[in-house]
C-alpha cells in the first residue's frame, strides 16, 4: 500500500514523523515535567491532564498508532477538494488521549471495534509531501 517515502516532507510536521522504516509514523507528544503524562500534540501550550504551562517539555516520539473506538464512512465532502467516500474514525492513541484520523481505503469490512491500528505515511499528489493514515496492524484482533 506505501512506499518507502524517505525524502518526503509531513503534511503536519507538528504532529507526526516518518519512523525509520520510511512507511510507519511516528506520532510527536510532550512529556508534562509536572505530572510525567504524555500530551498530543507536543506543541500545545499546556498539559491537557494537569494544566502545567509545558515550558521545557521534552518532546517524545511514539510509534503511531491505537485503538478504534468508533469510525463512519463520509459519502459527502465536509471540505473543498475532499476525496469521497472516506472513513473517518475516533482512535485512541495513548491512555486519555482520542483523536480523529482517516482510515486508508473506503472498506468498512475489516474493521472492528477495538482493534488496533497503526499509522502510515501515504503520498500526497505532487510527490514531495505525505500525510497520515491508519490501517489495521499485523494481527489486529477485537
Amino acid at each position: 500500500m506505501t512506499t518507502d517515502l524517505r525524502g518526503f516532507r509531513p503534511q503536519h510536521p507538528t504532529l507526526y514523523q516518518l519512523a525509520p522504516d520510511g512507511e510507519s509514523l511516528e506520532f510527536l507528544f510532550a512529556q508534562c515535567p509536572a505530572c510525567q503524562k504524555l500530551v498530543f500534540p507536543a506543541d500545545v501550550p499546556g498539559c491537557s491532564h494537569c494544566g502545567d504551562p509545558l515550558h521545557g517539555a521534552d518532546k517524545v516520539a511514539r510509534p503511531g498508532g491505537g485503538r478504534l473506538l468508533e469510525y463512519v464512512t463520509l459519502h459527502v465532502p465536509l471540505l473543498p477538494g475532499m476525496e469521497v467516500p472516506r472513513i473517518a474514525a475516533d482512535i485512541l492513541i495513548e491512555d486519555g488521549l482520542i483523536e480523529e484520523g482517516v482510515i486508508a481505503g473506503s472498506d468498512e469490512s475489516a474493521l472492528r471495534v477495538g482493534m488496533t491500528l497503526r499509522a502510515v505515511a501515504v503520498a500526497l499528489p505532487g510527490g514531495e509531501t505525505f500525510t497520515c493514515r491508519f490501517v489495521p496492524a499485523a494481527g489486529a484482533a477485537e
